[in-house]
């Protein structure tokens, strides 16, 4: 997951300290006997940290750990996503919270929300048929959720992993109402996710690539075959790409990285199906944007010749990327793949501007000026781009 980037010298509280003591001692453990004396530690105390709700714990600890202890930072955000999204039921089954991704662009809205029972029952019996072991049993949310609609925090993933750990005992679906989640924001390109909770006997498989007949790359074969329709029908007006179902922030973190890319290749069939530009009459302008340190490349659309931004997309640094990792080159990739007309790259440190009338970003034209993304009047209405 990515941290916040910016120096912090929070005053740490005694369960942040105690945080930290244990994710460093389990960060330089030499043997698996010691790392699972540290590792049990280090679980009670982020449950009690997690059932107290206190959320800035878990955040603080984190950060100070991220440039000053990289190892056991690891080992603290692995350690708190499991017990967030991993549970023990009563009778001793292990329940892992899974996503099922997928990515969508269209040139009308992206559909998100309740999801019909008939579609539901689709989906269970393609889990169940191309991902999950033999003997799994299956919980599914009835809502098809935006990446504003998840669960917000540690703590609140767990409320949300017990509430379909429940129905995964009964072999059912945990009802929730679109009502109570925030409002979906439009965009050309995003993700959608379904959520679900997986029962299991203890040791036993929960993927289907786990087990010895099956490889992670048959089982995303045949899910995108299979799944992908299920998918299809639930997103009308998109076009989609199902990515592997997985455990709950594996999933997350999939989606954002492949939703990159993405996000660039639907900005250019979108601009050739709302003003039929081919990509061969397109310049994408490429630049890094800092706040004290880089944050994000923004790459700027425009027609060869013209210094009018017609869409943009934000391509956000996520991990370890900073400067010295190869994005910008992957960018490059991405867009010269697709047959851009013209590719420049700005070197320039442009500030995170945005719009101060809605927000949106500014993104770089061929000048190096940073502009409102524009689509003519002439075309019809456009929600903004990733």
């Amino acid at each position: 997951m990515k941290r916040p980037r910016l120096p912090r010298t929070p005053r740490l509280s005694r369960d942040a300290k105690q945080l930290l003591r244990l994710a460093i001692a389990l960060s330089v453990s030499a043997s698996r006997v010691e790392d699972r004396f540290w590792a049990h530690q280090l679980d009670a105390q982020i449950d009690s940290v997690l059932d107290k709700g206190q959320e800035d714990t878990l955040e603080s600890a984190l950060d100070q750990l991220w440039t000053a202890n990289p190892p056991a930072y690891d080992a603290l955000a692995q350690a708190i996503e499991t017990r967030s999204s991993g549970l023990l039921s009563a009778d001793g089954q292990d329940i892992l919270l899974i996503a099922v991704p997928v990515q969508a662009w269209s040139r009308y809205s992206i559909a998100a929300g309740a999801i019909a029972p008939a579609r539901l029952m689709e989906l269970r019996t393609q889990l169940h048929g191309h991902v999950l072991a033999a003997g799994a049993r299956l919980a599914l949310a009835d809502v098809l959720f935006s990446p504003d609609q998840l669960p917000r925090g540690f703590a609140a993933t767990r409320t949300f992993a017990r509430g379909l750990a429940d129905a995964a005992g009964q072999e059912q679906d945990m009802h929730v109402d679109p009502a109570s989640l925030a409002q979906v924001i439009p965009f050309v390109a995003d993700v959608r996710y379904v959520v679900g909770a997986v029962m299991v006997a203890p040791g036993t498989a929960v993927f289907r690539w786990q087990e010895a007949q099956h490889s992670r790359e048959q089982v995303m074969r045949d899910w995108q075959a299979y799944g992908g329709a299920v998918l299809q029908t639930m997103l009308p007006a998109c076009i989609i790409e199902a990515l592997l179902p997985n455990a709950y922030f594996n999933a997350w973190r999939e989606s954002d990285l492949a939703g990159r890319g993405w996000g660039l290749r639907a900005t250019m069939d979108y601009l050739n199906a709302v003003l039929a530009l081919p990509a061969a009459s397109l310049c994408a302008v490429i630049a890094p944007f800092h706040d004290h340190v880089l944050e994000e490349y923004r790459v700027g659309f425009t027609r060869v010749g013209s210094n009018d931004v017609l869409h943009g997309v934000v391509w956000p640094l996520i991990g370890n990327e900073d400067e010295n990792t190869e994005v910008t080159s992957e960018i490059e990739t991405i867009v010269r793949a697709a047959g851009i007309g013209e590719v420049l790259m700005l070197s320039e440190r442009m500030p995170l501007e945005y719009c101060d009338d809605c927000g949106a970003p500014l993104f770089p034209n061929p000048e190096g000026e940073l502009v409102h993304a524009q689509i003519p009047e002439s075309a019809e209405p456009a929600p903004h781009l990733h």
